[in-house]
């Protein structure tokens, strides 16, 4: 297995996370407390993308994402990134939370699977995930 440089985020932060297949994510409510550790840490902020994750399924809203990364120039000095690409983190999700429906955004895009875990009973707010994305300096 590949060592993740989300793996170097606090206890707290990772305890939150749902790891699968090599990936972490995070409930949108816990990506702010995510963005700021990172940013804690020196690590770059590179945003990420809405995901469905059950037990029994995983998939990717890939057009619901955030790459706040790619708004700050690479020639600049690495803190001055890592600080610039956590305030364009925090901005890009709030831009995303207003404009889509999160819970229908998944619905729309993976009914069937959405459907089943309904139907067994669960509630859609706990398959609603977020992965998000890290680097260390050297690593973009």
């Amino acid at each position: 297995m590949t060592d993740l440089t989300e793996s170097q985020l606090p206890a707290e932060i990772l305890a939150k996370a749902d790891f699968r297949f090599n990936e972490y994510a995070w409930r949108v409510a816990d990506l702010p407390e995510v963005i700021e550790a990172a940013k804690t840490l020196n690590l770059l902020n590179l945003g990420g993308q809405l995901q469905l994750r059950t037990d029994a399924a995983i998939g990717e809203v890939y057009w619901v994402a955030t790459d706040p990364n790619a708004n700050v120039p690479e020639d600049l000095p690495w803190e001055v990134r890592v600080r610039m690409a956590a305030e364009f983190s925090l901005r890009d999700l709030a831009e995303i939370q207003a404009e889509f429906d999160f819970a229908q955004e998944i619905t729309d895009a993976f009914p069937d699977p959405v459907a089943e875990f309904k139907a067994s009973g669960g509630d859609l707010t706990a398959a609603i995930w977020f992965a998000w994305y890290v680097a260390e300096e050297g690593g973009v």
